[in-house]
């Protein structure tokens, strides 16, 4: 293994400490310097960067702001301009759909990307190496199956393009710092040349890795998604193994089929030895059962994933979860607190400025945010982050309570999006809220709801929420009144609305089974990397919408 992860995860965790402990110093230090460099940037000159002494100038003379305020300079990067947004170059543009569908594109620095490799790339190692703290290196460490995909894809200008996940990977790979041999998989498919569903093959290669020791991802839901497919496909998956081919029912391409046909020769002792194991059985406890070696899962799951956070778990077994990263296209926030503890995430004082706008403010016409040293445990703020890249109290949207502490550094909870809400009445609820009112009708009615989407319904004379629901057999009969109730439960103005008569009683289509992991199969189909992909919640464009309404049951 050319990357000593014990080394490295020691090293980012001794930082995330002594940066902690200095979490203001480090803060206003921090945001000095990026005054600095970018003082003759054409976005550093018009709000004057150059005098700018203290945190109180950057607010009042730098306004917040949102993507928008963005696109006309990031565009004259891509054409060639250089000293627009940062003195140092962009390396890398991170393509996100945001919440319109519409791809956006956030440059990326190389400061930027050598600080994700500190703390997020970094500090899972040392998690993992301290909840493993009494046993050998070579027993912690070893080979990962990584389900994410880094497509190597770039610009018109050449510069590397795609999601952010992708990003560190492509960079230390350019740089040749990237050692395909500490995964399960061949270095083709790690980085294919063009986006294409590979998920079969990975499968194949991370089975017949016995010493397999860490399954690496980004959402839980992904993670879990994988979990699923070994399981409907086990005799496929087995067969293949023992016979060294490809059944004809899994969608290939001749050069991949002919790529996994020459990679992995047959195999029976393998394919027998998992054999033995019970298929009735199999899904708890699964991965133990597969890779009896694997220490831990990463993934970003809890509260948001919840169902998936839970089946995850069941695979898993004893195995412990690392709930990796609160991050984003606009950057990387802070790592989890510790092992197997979702919803709680340390910001990290030098993953750029943070600023907090307290929600009770939100109606104010001039609002004040707090610093990362001033912000209260149990309140709840909207996120404003300055990075490394050239976005400058950017509106992130992000809802999020603190806590906790880690030195003078929050512990935060991530609530949900302010611009991801349903509102037909003025009364805006959540994905919080959402889930809530889910997981309080899935326990009324003793079923599990696999998956939800919702968006509102015009059709009839008083406007509603209309649910897709796909979830197991339950009696359907008071459904549509306990799901309405549950929402009233969740949101006091959704409950105003309902009883004022501006809002009609919920609706609930049931979808056939196996909608939303068709949903991903059609994303893709269709090009989209599918490494970041979220469960989706709020059908928020015409395509989520057909797509759901055509899985109806009839």
């Amino acid at each position: 293994m050319k990357t000593n992860y014990e080394k490295l995860g020691k090293e980012s965790m001794d930082l995330l400490k002594k940066t902690s402990e200095l979490a203001a110093e480090v803060q206003l230090r921090m945001l000095a310097g990026i005054m600095r460099r970018n003082s003759d940037t054409v976005y550093g000159k018009k709000y004057g960067f150059g005098e700018i002494e203290t945190a109180g100038e950057f607010q009042r003379k730098v306004p917040l702001s949102v993507y928008g305020n963005y696109e006309d300079y990031i565009l004259r990067m891509i054409a060639g301009e250089e000293k627009v947004l940062t003195e140092e170059p962009c390396v890398y543009y991170c393509i996100s759909s945001g919440t319109t569908g519409e791809a956006k594109y956030l440059p990326l620095t190389e400061t930027d990307l050598k600080i994700q490799y500190s703390y997020a790339y970094g500090i899972p190692f040392g998690m993992v190496r301290e909840y493993y703290w009494n046993s050998p290196e070579d027993k912690v460490f070893g080979k990962i199956f990584q389900i994410g995909e880094f497509a190597k894809t770039s610009m018109k200008n050449g510069v590397m393009n795609g999601i952010r996940s992708g990003c560190l990977y492509q960079w230390l790979d350019r740089d040749g710092q990237f050692d395909a041999g500490d995964y399960c998989v061949p270095k083709e498919v790690l980085f294919p040349n063009t986006l294409e569903d590979l998920l079969y093959i990975k499968v194949r290669f991370a089975l017949e890795e016995q010493n397999l020791c860490a399954i690496h991802g980004v959402f839980i839901n992904r993670v879990a998604g994988v979990m699923d497919y070994i399981w409907r496909n086990w005799e496929i998956l087995l067969r293949d193994m023992e016979h060294g081919g490809v059944d004809e029912s899994v969608d290939l391409s001749p050069w991949w089929r002919e790529f996994v046909e020459r990679k992995l020769p047959p195999n029976p002792q393998r394919a027998n030895q998992l054999r033995l194991l019970s298929y009735k059985t199999l899904r708890k406890n699964m991965v133990e059962k597969i890779w009896p070696r694997v220490r831990y899962v990463l993934a970003i799951g809890g509260k948001s994933f919840s169902y998936y956070t839970e089946k995850m778990q069941g695979y898993a077994g004893n195995v412990p979860i690392y709930h990796y990263a609160y991050a984003a296209s606009e950057g990387i926030f802070g790592v989890a607190e510790k092992m197997n503890q979702p919803d709680r995430y340390i910001l990290f004082p030098e993953a750029g400025f943070f600023e907090f706008l307290p929600l009770a403010d939100r109606l104010k016409k001039y609002e004040q945010p707090l610093f990362m040293w001033e912000v209260r445990v149990g309140e709840r703020y909207e996120l404003v982050f300055t990075n490394h890249s050239g976005l400058y109290r950017y509106c992130m949207g992000d809802v999020v309570e603190v806590v906790g502490w880690y030195g003078q550094a929050p512990i935060v909870q991530f609530c949900y999006r302010r611009n991801q809400v349903i509102n037909i009445a003025g009364e805006k609820s959540n994905q919080e809220q959402l889930a809530q009112a889910i997981n309080n009708f899935a326990m009324q009615l003793r079923c599990e709801v696999i998956g939800y989407s919702v968006q509102e319904d015009m059709s009839d004379v008083l406007p509603r929420y209309l649910f897709y629901l796909e979830c197991t057999a339950m009696d359907n009969t008071d459904a549509e009144d306990i799901l309405d109730d549950c929402l009233c439960q969740v949101n006091y103005e959704y409950r105003g609305c309902r009883k004022m008569h501006e809002i009609g009683k919920v609706g609930i289509s049931y979808l056939r089974t196996g909608s939303f992991c068709r949903y991903e199969q059609h994303l893709a189909n269709s090009g989209k990397m599918m490494g970041q992909n979220k469960h989706v919640c709020i059908l928020d464009t015409a395509e989520k919408k057909q797509f759901f309404a055509s899985q109806m049951m009839e």
